[in-house]
């Protein structure tokens, strides 16, 4: 508390009781969701589903499309995502990561090039 870090303490000294706090303030707190026209995205921590479905990522493209979530439907440019990347990532590195991205993707068509500028999420 000193520090500034509030703790969740459950009514009960259970853990039980802790352990359905925690889940419930982080799926209040800690999910990015996404409306599109394929369905819901939700990212959890490094889980994501869209329209319900499990979606297994690699860690390079799930930061890549964690970036365009948190963008929220807006342009992020090529050298904005290079810098998502983990390591000294190139142009290279991100054609790469976005051409897995799509192939992990139920609907390739989710991750947009938008010519000269970068890329989106669909809406």
């Amino acid at each position: 508390v000193e520090a500034g870090i509030s703790p969740l303490i459950p009514e009960r000294y259970r853990m039980g009781a802790l352990i359905r706090l925690v889940c419930e303030y982080l799926g209040q707190h800690r999910v990015l969701q996404y409306p599109s026209r394929y369905g819901l995205i939700e990212l959890r921590g490094k889980n994501l589903r869209i329209d319900g479905n499990a979606v297994e990522l690699a860690p390079a493209p799930m930061s890549l499309f964690r970036a365009l979530v948190e963008a929220n439907g807006a342009v992020l440019s090529r050298e904005q995502l290079v810098g998502v990347l983990p390591g000294d990532a190139g142009e290279h590195a991100l054609d790469m990561t976005i051409s897995r991205l799509r192939k992990s993707l139920p609907e390739p068509n989710l991750v947009a090039t938008v010519i000269k500028r970068g890329y989106r999420l669909q809406l």
